[in-house]
């Protein structure tokens, strides 16, 4: 049984904004909108900007545009949660089920590095399903629990039936994750649990060996990758746009 909720296009970039981590001065010069008028139309009081500055904040913020409105496969995308001491742990969560149909379909993980840390207040999820990747950093206090589940984004299952639902990844991956660095193929590396077994260093002492030049090696990637075939376009569960205005996303209810 569908319950069907709608946003209003300000509220979802709203949402996407604070997930980002990006104020309303940056949102402006980036989408090219005068402040004053994005202040207005993201606090609901006017619908004062244009249907193209709407579609350009959207893109900003990492839709992929070309077919409804659907998270841009093309990048890894990396939200922030932050659920201090003093933190109101249920709102903080909000957003991400309001959000769910984006990853509807979708598994979850926590990453951890191979070798233990401190505990630095930063815990690291990813989602991943069809074209879909997220990377969720929560910042949290000492005595709260990460609250990235099926529970909070709808339609998504765990990746793992482990007691911890968790992957470990090497240091490398890792920091680059923390960096919010990844590539696409990165992250699915990650996430498919793939292990290097030939480092940047290997490659190198190998094409000196060989006596292969960058320019080959860079040459014989670009004629090997360089042309991806398009996949055939199809339904991702996307978020349809109604007039500009209105964006419905569509939760299934839980038992």
């Amino acid at each position: 049984m569908g319950d069907a909720k709608r946003l209003k296009a300000n509220e979802l970039v709203t949402m996407l904004a604070e997930l980002l981590n990006l104020d309303v001065n940056l949102l402006a010069r980036v989408a090219n909108v005068p402040k004053r008028n994005l202040e207005t139309w993201l606090s609901g009081k006017k619908d004062n900007l244009r249907l193209q500055s709407v579609m350009s904040l959207l893109a900003i913020l990492g839709f992929n545009l070309d077919d409804g409105i659907k998270l841009d496969d093309k990048r890894v995308h990396f939200w922030r949660v932050n659920d201090g001491l003093f933190s109101n742990s249920k709102s903080v969560y909000q957003s991400l089920s309001k959000l769910s149909k984006l990853m509807a379909g979708c598994m979850i993980t926590k990453v951890v590095p191979a070798k233990k840390r401190l505990f630095s207040g930063a815990e690291y999820f990813m989602i991943s399903g069809d074209n879909v990747r997220v990377v969720i950093i929560v910042n949290k206090g000492l005595f709260k629990k990460a609250r990235i589940n099926p529970d909070v984004i709808k339609g998504a299952v765990w990746r793992d039936d482990n007691e911890h639902h968790s992957i470990t990844t090497n240091a490398r991956l890792f920091a680059s994750m923390a960096e919010k660095d990844l590539t696409t193929h990165e992250f699915d590396r990650i996430f498919q649990k793939i292990e290097e077994t030939v480092t940047w260093a290997d490659l190198s002492l190998i094409a000196r060996e060989f006596g292969s030049t960058p320019q080959q090696i860079s040459e014989w990637i670009m004629e090997r990758f360089g042309e991806v075939a398009a996949s055939d376009s199809d339904d991702r569960g996307g978020i349809d746009i109604d007039g500009g205005r209105l964006l419905t996303l569509v939760h299934r209810k839980t038992a």
